[in-house]
C-alpha cells in the first residue's frame, strides 16, 4: 500500500510538475509573444522615424544644394558689381580730373569776361552820354519839325477854308475847281505826284466821305511812301488791344501804328508795295522790299498778304 502511495505519488508529482512546466511554458510563450509584438511595433516606429530622417535630411540637401547655387551665383553677381564699381570708380576719377580742368578754364574766362565787362561797362557809359547828346538833339529837331508841320497844315486848312468860302460864294473860277478836286488825294503817292516833295503830315481822303491824317515820306527810294509804322525810341507802347490796333495808335509824325482798319481801306484802293527800314543804334541801315501787299478785312482778322 505504501508503495502503491509513493507511486501514486510519484505519479501525481510528476504530473504535477509536468503542467507546472507546461503552465511556466506557455506563460514564458506569452511573454516572448508579447515581447516579439512589442519589438515589431518599437522597429515599425523607428522605420517611419528612420523614413522621416531620411526625408528630412534630403530636404535638408536639396536646401544646401539650392543655398549652394544661389551662394555661386550672388558670387558671380557680386563680382560683376565689384568690377562696375570699379569702373565707375575709374570713371569718377576721370570725370573729376575734366572738372578740375574746366573749373580752371572757367575761372580764366571768368577773369577774362570781367575785364570785358568792365570795358564794355566803361563803353556803354561813353555811348549813353552819346545816344543822351543824340536824343536831346532829336528832340529839338522833332519839336522844329513838329512845329513846322503843323504850320503847314494850318496853312492847308486855311487855303481849304478859302476855297469853301469861295464856293459858297460862287466866284471860284474853273482852275480853283480843278485844284480842289486835285487835294482829294488818296495816299502819299498822289501827294508826291502833285508836287509835294517834303516829308511831313498830309490829310489823305481813304474813301470819299472820310479822311486820315498820315505821316509821308517824300524822300526815300523815290518818295510818295504812305507810313503805316513808325518806331524810334521806344515812348510808345506797343502792347495793344485788339480795338487798339483796328483804330491806330501813337503821334502821326513820331512812334505810332495807323490802325488795321485804315490799311486795309488804303489797300484795297489798288496795288501798293511795302517797304520796310530797319536801323540799329550805329546807324546802319537796312531793308525789304515786297511789290505786292494788301491786308483783309476784320472778318477775316486783317490777314497780311
Amino acid at each position: 500500500i505504501e508503495n502503491d502511495i509513493k507511486e501514486s505519488m510519484k505519479t501525481e508529482m510528476a504530473q504535477l510538475q509536468q503542467s507546472a512546466v507546461h503552465k511556466h511554458t506557455a506563460a514564458m510563450l506569452e511573454m516572448g509573444t508579447n515581447l516579439l509584438s512589442q519589438t515589431a511595433e518599437q522597429t515599425r516606429k523607428l522605420t517611419d522615424v528612420e523614413t522621416q530622417v531620411l526625408n528630412q535630411t534630403s530636404r535638408l540637401e536639396i536646401q544646401l544644394l539650392e543655398n549652394s547655387l544661389s551662394t555661386n551665383k550672388l558670387e558671380k553677381q557680386l563680382m560683376v558689381q565689384t568690377n562696375e564699381i570699379r569702373k565707375l570708380h575709374d570713371k569718377n576719377g576721370f570725370l573729376e580730373q575734366k572738372m578740375q580742368e574746366m573749373e580752371s578754364r572757367h575761372r580764366e574766362e571768368l577773369g577774362t569776361l570781367r575785364e570785358e565787362k568792365g570795358s564794355l561797362q566803361v563803353l556803354v557809359g561813353k555811348q549813353s552820354g552819346v545816344i543822351r547828346e543824340l536824343e536831346t538833339q532829336l528832340t529839338r529837331a522833332t519839336g522844329n519839325s513838329t512845329a513846322m508841320q503843323r504850320q503847314q497844315q494850318e496853312m492847308m486848312d486855311t487855303v481849304h477854308n478859302l476855297i469853301s468860302l469861295c464856293n459858297k460864294d460862287g466866284v471860284v473860277p474853273n482852275s480853283t475847281k480843278r485844284v480842289d478836286e486835285e487835294k482829294k488825294f488818296r495816299d502819299c503817292a498822289d501827294l508826291y505826284q502833285a508836287g509835294f516833295y517834303k516829308n511831313g503830315v498830309y490829310t489823305i481822303h481813304i474813301n470819299v466821305q472820310e479822311t486820315k491824317k498820315v505821316y509821308c515820306n517824300m524822300e526815300t527810294a523815290g518818295g510818295g511812301w504812305t507810313i503805316i509804322q513808325q518806331r524810334e525810341d521806344g515812348s510808345v507802347d506797343f502792347q495793344k488791344t485788339w480795338k487798339e490796333y483796328k483804330m491806330g495808335f501813337g503821334t502821326v509824325s513820331a512812334e505810332h501804328w495807323l490802325g488795321n482798319e485804315f490799311v486795309y481801306l488804303l489797300t484795297s484802293q489798288r496795288q501798293y508795295a511795302l517797304r520796310v527800314e530797319l536801323t540799329d543804334w550805329d546807324g546802319h541801315q537796312a531793308f525789304s522790299l515786297y511789290d505786292r501787299f494788301h491786308i483783309d478785312s476784320e472778318k477775316r482778322n486783317y490777314r497780311y498778304y
